[in-house]
């Protein structure tokens, strides 16, 4: 029986690229990871032609669409765009075995806090910013479906983000570089080591979900400040800590006993030790730091 067959959409992103690379590590799975110009995701005949030539047992949908950070793209198209390349793989569930697609805790409307959530609490009001009704409408198509599934996540971090933008790279990178560190205001969040959720993702490999949507957290609550002090340890810096606002803004966290049940003996990293790894990670790549994108 020959390896089972993986697509990778988003895989030079920074959670596909990670999945990727642990996928690649365990040798057990056969992946194709094309590049957005090699397969365009928007193009439904490339997409259909594509999915009928390989016939994948599992695709694994990280490609996204959004100028956050590639100025480039067109900010406005975040939701049509987006939808479409969700689109044009769902309608074509027949030639694949199953798809993981990454929901977002935006899905619950982040005009509210939104505190150690279930998935059953979904849809109490509609987001109203673009994204966030995307994945709320992706999120509930899935639900009808047979062989598509939300991983929901909510905050995820680790090396290849993009760190100038991305709250525990930056404060690990302000402090090799021995800046202070900020925050507009703190905030509690649940956020999940990106090894921990490839760890998951192969969990899901194996086993068939009794769920079509989970919420993809560490379970652990844990505020900036807290992340703050952290970095500050590690670095062994007294470095000073700036807090824009006082107070603390809406929470951000979530209930993951869904998949503890089905996965009762799985190990979070905790945090202390997952981000001292990240942190060890920008050191030995220092050099990539650009002090004036920490900055501005």
């Amino acid at each position: 029986m020959g390896k089972k067959k993986i697509l990778i959409t988003g895989a030079s992103g920074f959670v596909g690229r990670n999945v990727k690379e642990y996928l690649e590590q365990t040798g057990k799975y056969e992946i194709y990871a094309p590049t957005s110009s090699e397969l365009n995701c928007l193009d439904e005949q490339a997409v259909v032609s594509c999915l009928k030539q390989y016939n994948f047992d599992y695709v694994l949908h990280f490609a996204v669409y959004g100028d956050a950070i590639d100025k480039t793209k067109d900010g406005s198209k975040t939701l049509e765009y987006n939808l479409r390349i969700y689109l044009n793989l769902a309608r074509n569930a027949h030639l694949f075995g199953r798809m993981y697609y990454t929901g977002s805790g935006a899905e619950y409307d982040k005009r509210y806090p939104i505190c150690s959530v279930t998935e059953e609490e979904i849809g109490k009001t509609l987001p109203t910013d673009a994204y966030g009704l995307l994945k709320y409408t992706v999120g509930q198509m899935i639900e009808q479906s047979e062989n598509v599934y939300n991983f929901r996540l909510f905050g995820i971090y680790g090396k290849y983000e993009d760190y100038p933008t991305k709250f525990i790279s930056n404060v690990c990178c302000k402090a090799i570089q021995n800046v202070g560190l900020s925050m507009r205001q703190n905030v509690y969040f649940d956020y999940l080591w990106v090894e921990d959720f490839c760890r998951m993702i192969e969990f899901f490999l194996e086993k068939q979900p009794q769920y079509h949507t989970y919420n993809m957290v560490s379970g652990t609550r844990i505020s900036l400040k807290e992340i703050c002090d952290i970095v500050r340890k590690i670095s062994g810096r007294e470095l000073p800590v700036y807090v824009c606002r006082e107070g603390t803004a809406n929470e951000y966290t979530a209930s993951n006993e869904r998949f503890r049940k089905e996965c009762p003996d799985f190990v979070y990293t905790a945090p202390e030790v997952a981000i001292e790894r990240l942190y060890r990670w920008y050191e030995q790549n220092k050099e990539q730091i650009d002090l004036y994108r920490l900055l501005y």
